[in-house]
């Protein structure tokens, strides 16, 4: 099931109302508790600094965290295309009937690994690309391994070579998808983002009730941003599949 990670539109109205409503307790807090935050003011202050520096350092290197690995997924869909189209021209060089054989597997196999990204956040429609993605890899390495044995020359060697390669970088690329900023890193943003904000409301004067919510939403709309990289099935970032469908059209324009 897709999760409150999966969804940057949900995500960045929950994020910014929780952190509003923490700045608004810390602005309570001081209306309520005058005397006491006036004795504490400058270690207050000193604690506000802190935390927002600390903030800022932490959503640095989660953004750093979600670009490298959002770039890690649309290089890989490039090399697995790369590796698909070599595989898909290298048919050529094997002896009949093994050609046709593994020529109409790869016809099978290109729509099955665009539809694991296509499938989007449906789960039921990843799995039923991975298991097609695996029974037709064990059917075209099969029947390349038969093919090599009988035959044992450098051309079949060269072809098991670059199968193996783009079922290689299928398990790369599922390996790239699952690799998500750890949960963990999202409750310390959101604990010290609840922090910093109530940190800024005690800090508030009755004449800037208004900038409370500055904090918020620019915390929330950085936080969403990261997130949208990180998740590559959902949001405004996506990874398009452009290189898989010049792959796709090229297997499809050649008759059987």
């Amino acid at each position: 099931m897709p999760s409150l990670f999966d969804h940057p539109l949900l995500f960045f109205p929950l994020v910014a109302l929780l952190l509003l409503l923490t700045g608004s307790i810390g602005a309570w807090l001081k209306s309520t508790r005058t005397d006491a935050v006036s004795e504490a003011s400058d270690t207050l202050k000193t604690l506000e600094g802190a935390v927002l520096g600390l903030l800022g350092l932490l959503l640095g290197f989660s953004f750093a965290m979600g670009v490298g690995r959002y770039d890690a997924r649309k290089q890989l869909e490039i090399d697995e295309a790369n590796a698909i189209g070599t595989t898909w021209l290298r048919t050529d060089t094997l002896p009949e009937p093994i050609r046709s054989t593994e020529k109409q597997l790869l016809r099978e196999y290109v729509p099955a690994r665009m539809a694991f990204l296509s499938a989007g956040t449906d789960t039921a429609g990843i799995q039923a690309s991975i298991a097609k993605t695996a029974d037709l890899q064990s059917r075209m390495w099969a029947a390349a391994a038969a093919d090599a044995s009988m035959h044992r020359d450098p051309i079949s060697g060269l072809f098991l070579s670059t199968l193996n390669d783009a079922i290689d970088l299928s398990e790369k690329r599922l390996a790239a998808f699952e690799n998500r900023i750890p949960i963990a890193a999202w409750v310390l943003l959101l604990m010290m983002s609840a922090a910093a904000s109530a940190l800024v409301g005690i800090g508030m004067t009755h004449r800037s009730r208004l900038l409370l919510f500055v904090l918020p939403l620019v915390v929330a709309g950085a936080m969403t941003l990261i997130l949208d990289l990180d998740s590559p099935r959902a949001g405004f970032v996506i990874i398009h599949q452009k290189s898989m469908e010049r792959v796709a059209a090229q297997v499809s324009a050649t008759t059987p």
